[in-house]
């Protein structure tokens, strides 16, 4: 949850109530259960903060004996793994579960990696944005990320403008408002994708049974940039957008940044904020020993794994987004963790 706890206070989440339960196997510990009996549902969107508090009472009751240290180095030695904590504690085990989340791929395109990081630096680098009253910023990217920390940046007093290599498009969510109960069948629980397309994505076990090109196109399109229908107001005529536009370079200037487009346009601002979203690699991944991740059979930065939610080597499994090569976007929703925590829990079963 530390991704979650660095986030700004004042964001919502995106996913939908029915997607926003963390995963537990007698399903004791969903939100439903939180909102009757500790705190009452707040409506839709989800507030951060509401999400928090529940997070940390399924904690409590759920995974308790959470040993909070990070991973400092992790190798294989036969069939034994070794792990060294970053307090300087060492400990052996039959079977590990890489579980890392989104932060260590956070997408830095070409034209800003050589940009200090007083003038630049991705969404999630902040969650305090006061500093930026009276401030010009520019905010790359169209997806839920740029165009609520856009909205989080104007409200706090700067001066924004989003630039979006493609067109800033808004969910609609249409037939979910019109079709009453009858909405769940456009929309199954996991709410990932547009009708249709969702359902798919819904069963990470179909989809890897997809090809490799088809469920590649699934994934694009089922986590597209897009800004959730409750966003808009808060953008639309609010924030200045410019949509379908190529960044040519970028450069420092004495105190702030200079932007080059593709139609010969400059931009001069104090600060560039990059949206641009994850990637997943595992070569991010900085706790992995070279010669175990060389071990490990990957595509396009992501590991290969079978059904079992397990890769190349043997008893080293991989969940969350980084697992969404084999079996779609849904691993990079919460909502994906109950297929992955079932599939590694049977295989530790039988062998």
């Amino acid at each position: 949850m530390e991704f979650w706890r660095s986030m700004p206070a004042d964001l919502y989440l995106k996913s939908s109530w029915s997607a926003a339960s963390l995963s537990d196997p007698s399903g004791r510990y969903n939100l439903n259960r939180y909102a009757a009996s500790i705190e009452p549902h707040p409506g839709e969107p989800i507030p951060l903060p509401y999400f928090l508090r529940y997070a940390e009472w399924f904690v409590d009751h759920a995974v308790p004996a959470v040993d909070q240290t990070y991973v400092r180095s992790l190798r294989r030695s036969g069939d034994v793994f070794h792990l060294v904590l970053a307090d300087g504690r060492s400990l052996e085990a039959d079977r590990v579960i890489v579980a890392v989340g989104i932060r260590p791929f956070a997408h830095i395109p070409d034209f800003a990696r050589d940009l200090p990081a007083s003038i630049c630096g991705h969404t999630q680098d902040h969650s305090d944005f006061s500093r930026f009253r009276d401030r010009s910023v520019a905010v790359v990217g169209s997806g839920q990320s740029a165009l609520e920390y856009a909205a989080l940046l104007h409200e706090a007093g700067a001066t924004v403008e989003v630039i979006a290599r493609g067109p800033v498009v808004w969910i609609s969510r249409k037939l979910y408002d019109r079709t009453g109960l009858a909405r769940r069948l456009f929309y199954p629980p996991s709410d990932v994708g547009p009708p249709g397309i969702n359902w798919l994505v819904a069963f990470p076990l179909l989809m890897r049974h997809f090809p490799v090109e088809a469920r590649s196109a699934l994934h694009r399109r089922a986590v597209r940039p897009a800004g959730a229908k409750w966003l808009r107001p808060r953008v639309v005529g609010r924030v200045k957008t410019t949509d379908s536009a190529e960044i040519r370079q970028v450069s420092a200037r004495e105190g702030g940044v200079r932007i080059e487009l593709a139609d010969g346009t400059v931009r001069e601002v104090d600060y560039l904020m990059l949206g641009t979203g994850f990637r997943s690699d595992i070569s991010a991944i900085d706790f992995l020993d070279p010669d175990l991740r060389r071990r490990i059979d990957q595509r396009s930065g992501s590991p290969v794994l079978n059904k079992w939610f397990e890769s190349s080597v043997p008893k080293l499994h991989f969940a969350g987004g980084v697992a969404g090569y084999s079996f779609g976007p849904l691993c990079n929703f919460m909502v994906g963790a109950r297929t992955a925590a079932r599939q590694v829990a049977h295989r530790a079963e039988r062998s």
